[in-house]
């Protein structure tokens, strides 16, 4: 049994058009009739009900189609595994982000770690902090890096309790912070865990209008623009502030708020310890954010 006979079918069930499966598949419509039907000589039965040019997954079809997809996941993640052993590595970890974190800390970690741990390849994936403790309980993720905690049972650690900045353009540095909480759009992110306690504070402020922008660098970005004023989390805005793009105050109303990051796994092996290593050497400032 071919792969590629594999590959056409998996395409083909999902879209249920050889034309479609042609273009996706960079072949001619007649390689991919081919295709199906040594794949049905090799199983000795139909997998489509064919209407003229009308294609249709049958039920024979879909019992297989999970079956091909297993078999194609375990060759292609052979076929990986060769490859990076080739190119050296002798070890992966998959790492769940929270985007908050990957557009701040996280290629500073990437960076010392590989540094320090060149064989051990590092796979990124991009998730809401709601999802991460989910992914790594099921094992489709080695490390979460998340601003939540999980409700599953998982080894969760806390690596770090930063103070929130409140931003603001570089054109307002001369404003005091109470003032511009008064007069500016605060840009918001309402998923954010510590936004229900900065609301707490706003109160103090009557008629403060706010703005919600559920993604971090855009807020960032408005900031800049001179689209409003946000409070975010110390590590988040430190490249900015170094470079002199936001003026950031520390605002006394808000010192009790914090902003937690934590790491989490299912298991604990040498691989996930290096890098747990890594993340508290970055965190607790032993690594310098810029390198």
């Amino acid at each position: 049994m071919e792969t590629e006979w594999l590959r056409t079918f998996i395409v083909a069930a999902k879209t249920e058009n050889f034309r479609e499966t042609a273009e996706q598949r960079f072949m001619t419509q007649s390689t991919i009739s081919k295709h199906i039907q040594h794949l049905e000589k090799e199983l000795q039965t139909t997998l489509f009900e064919r209407q003229g040019k009308q294609v249709k997954l049958n039920h024979i079809g879909a019992h297989f189609l999970p079956h091909a997809k297993k078999i194609m996941a375990t060759i292609d993640e052979s076929l990986q595994n060769t490859v990076s052993f080739l190119n050296g590595f002798t070890s992966q970890l998959t790492i769940g982000v929270a985007p908050q974190i990957a557009n701040s800390t996280l290629p500073v970690i990437i960076h010392a770690f590989q540094q320090q741990n060149p064989s051990i390849q590092l796979t990124i994936e991009l998730l809401k902090s709601n999802e991460i403790g989910e992914g790594v309980h099921a094992g489709k993720i080695d490390i979460g890096l998340s601003k939540l905690t999980s409700t599953r049972d998982i080894n969760t650690i806390l690596l770090a309790q930063e103070p929130l900045q409140l931003i603001a353009p570089i054109s307002k540095k001369a404003t005091d912070a109470r003032t511009l909480l008064q007069q500016e759009t605060i840009l918001t992110h309402e998923y954010a865990p510590y936004w229900q306690d900065i609301q707490q504070v706003l109160q103090q402020f009557p008629g403060y209008k706010i703005m919600n922008i559920n993604q971090t660098e855009v807020i960032k970005n408005f900031v800049k623009q001179g689209l409003g004023i946000a409070f975010l989390p110390k590590s988040v805005i430190e490249a900015e502030s170094h470079q002199q793009l936001l003026h950031s105050y520390s605002l006394k109303e808000c010192s009790h708020i914090v902003s937690n990051t934590y790491f989490l796994s299912k298991y604990v092996t040498a691989d996930i310890e290096a890098f747990l290593a890594v993340c508290h050497s970055v965190y607790e400032g032993k690594i310098s954010l810029e390198y």
